[in-house]
């Protein structure tokens, strides 16, 4: 992340709706050492930063400007003046945005520089302190990857337990309760890391969770290993049942959601063993899913299904909505070649010839399937 970006994370929520007054000669200080960062004169930017420190009207702006100038410091190869910088912001007893963003500064300089323990330390030390920055996160998922890599799987699940006691009410909580999931999963504890996702989705709802998503997912994967495929279903239409829609921009949509919609196609199809509902759910992809780069691939997976239960002329009707759609996808050969009615655009790129690995997958699923 680079350092206006750090800033930016720690600063986030806390400015004032109203712009305030930064005065005219700060914002021109700024603008000039702005103009030698962007040229990647980086010790000349350092010194036009402190020159915009020195006419700030407001103490904020003064803490802005002198990290900018550390940061300066630093691309410039100067890394004790930059750690010096640093550590004066740091000592600041108002701890705003600035000096959060110093402190960890110095602790991912320490990391970098091999001072490893040190680094890991000031890191653990920053988030427990400061469990509402924009930054704790960062530095909590620094501290996680060391332990992981130089530690022992259950001591870091221990950890991350260890951690809950005290700051799972805070910011950091639905992080933590996630990463303990996630390290139950990976030690083998299926049915306990499936209801620990659970959980996480009752203590933090859509649409304040932010792995609300991730979580169900998660479930829905643990389900299938345990075999309870009408859970695995459930939990992913738990989630779609959040979408929200608008007339301005058609949904809010979150990363899973297309993702989960395939999902229980496939487990309808693969698991369940009903190949209605499986068209219906590559269906969907298709229709309501209307940015979606699936949408291809449902309709291809929805006529394979027609294929295989012997409806050739739904088959070949969804083949045509793909050509007509989607005239580059690399499906567009599979389609004309299943269905001679069906032709190939002028305009289409796509490939010349049915994808091997297409035809391979479509005769895989063919004698997997059946009809209902």
């Amino acid at each position: 992340m680079s350092p206006r970006k750090l800033l930016a994370t720690a600063l986030a929520c806390a400015l004032p709706a109203c712009g305030p007054n930064h005065g005219q000669p700060f914002k021109q200080a700024m603008a000039e050492a702005e103009r030698a960062e962007n040229a990647g004169r980086f010790g000349d930017a350092a010194q036009r930063y402190d020159a915009a420190a020195a006419k700030a009207q407001m103490p904020r702006d003064a803490e802005h400007a002198q990290y900018l100038s550390a940061m300066m410091e630093k691309r410039a190869g100067d890394d004790a003046q930059a750690e010096a910088k640093l550590r004066a912001i740091a000592q600041n007893p108002s701890k705003t945005a600035p000096t959060e963003a110093a402190e960890f500064q110095l602790a991912e300089i320490a990391m970098a520089r091999g001072d490893g323990r040190d680094g890991v330390a000031a890191m653990d030390r920053f988030f427990k302190a400061h469990p509402t920055s924009g930054l704790a996160r960062p530095a909590l998922m620094r501290v996680l990857r060391d332990r992981d890599e130089h530690g022992d799987s259950k001591a870091a699940l221990a950890y991350v337990r260890e951690l809950r006691v005290t700051l799972n009410d805070s910011d950091l909580g639905e992080t933590l309760a996630y990463e303990e999931a996630k390290r139950m999963s990976a030690l083998g504890d299926t049915k306990g890391a499936r209801d620990a996702y659970v959980a996480m989705v009752t203590r933090w709802p859509y649409p304040g969770g932010k792995l609300f998503d991730d979580a169900l997912f998660h479930a829905s994967e643990l389900d299938e290993t345990l075999g309870d495929y009408a859970a695995a279903i459930a939990h992913l239409q738990q989630m779609l049942r959040e979408r929200e829609t608008t007339t301005i921009l058609g949904s809010y949509q979150r990363p899973q959601y297309t993702p989960a919609l395939m999902r229980i196609a496939h487990l309808y199809r693969d698991r369940v063993h009903d190949r209605a509902r499986a068209r219906e759910a590559f269906h969907r992809v298709y229709a309501e899913f209307t940015t979606s780069l699936l949408r291809d691939d449902a309709l291809f997976e929805e006529a394979t299904l027609f294929r295989d239960d012997h409806d050739n002329a739904s088959a070949c009707a969804r083949l045509a909505t793909l050509v007509h759609d989607f005239p580059d996808s690399r499906y567009v050969a599979c389609a004309t070649d299943a269905c001679p009615g069906v032709s190939r655009p002028a305009s289409s790129k796509a490939p010349a010839r049915c994808p091997a690995y297409v035809t391979r997958a479509a005769a895989r699923e063919s004698s997997d399937g059946g009809t209902e």
